[in-house]
């Protein structure tokens, strides 16, 4: 788990000095709903909860939205000293968890380290591991999505991670950067983000793997980072 030791480190490096004022009245564009504060409470609270073992609805928005009405109220200071008090404990355990549920925890934090750097103008980790494994836990859906559809089989790649999503050679190919990639599958890019990607074939297949009925889909509005 040091992916994610090195995640908290950074997301504690681009908040020193903010103050919880400060923190309680930028709205987080990549997740509008929340403050900086919130979202770092969230950060926060997925360690708690599994450390106390409630992850039965980890991933859905109301468990992540008691995240916020449990620890925003602490403002940013004690959120980053308490989360980062709790990070050994969780990097202790790491090894056991489930390969899939561990990407999906690092892929959850990294999306939250880039929504609070868009929100600062704090750029910066986007070569870390963490997109690395970020990527590659959308692979699996990606993959299911298009075989489950009859897509055509779709190649994915940057200069330096690829895929490919489906059965047999590629017919359709779509290329970035990583970070652009994990972005935009990642749910943090808009319908004409996602068409503006390179592109062979038709971006507008691929539109449902991030459509609205989906635990992450595209965005109404672009998001520039």
């Amino acid at each position: 788990m040091a992916t994610y030791t090195g995640l908290q480190a950074r997301v504690s490096d681009v908040l020193a000095g903010v103050t919880d004022a400060e923190a309680a009245a930028v709205v987080v564009p990549g997740c509008p709903e929340w403050s900086v504060t919130e979202a770092s409470a969230h950060l926060y609270g997925v360690c708690v909860d599994i450390l106390d073992g409630n992850i039965a609805a980890a991933g859905q928005k109301d468990w992540a939205d008691r995240h916020v009405e449990r620890f925003a109220p602490l403002g940013l200071g004690p959120i980053l000293e308490q989360w980062g008090e709790i990070t050994p404990q969780i990097t202790a355990i790491g090894p056991a968890f489930p390969a899939a549920a561990a990407a999906q925890f690092v892929f959850d934090a990294t999306t939250h380290e880039h929504d609070i750097r868009g929100a600062l103008g704090r750029p910066g980790g986007r070569d870390a591991d963490s997109v690395m494994v970020s990527v590659s836990f959308l692979e699996a859906s990606l993959d299911q999505h298009v075989r489950d559809n009859g897509l055509p089989t779709l190649a994915v790649s940057s200069p330096d991670w690829s895929m490919v999503a489906g059965e047999g050679d590629p017919q359709v190919e779509v290329e970035g950067s990583t970070f652009e990639l994990f972005r935009t599958f990642g749910g943090r890019r808009s319908i004409e983000q996602f068409r503006s990607l390179a592109w062979s074939g038709d971006p507008n297949l691929y539109l449902t793997v991030l459509d609205g009925d989906r635990a992450v889909s595209l965005r109404e509005t672009d998001l520039v980072e």
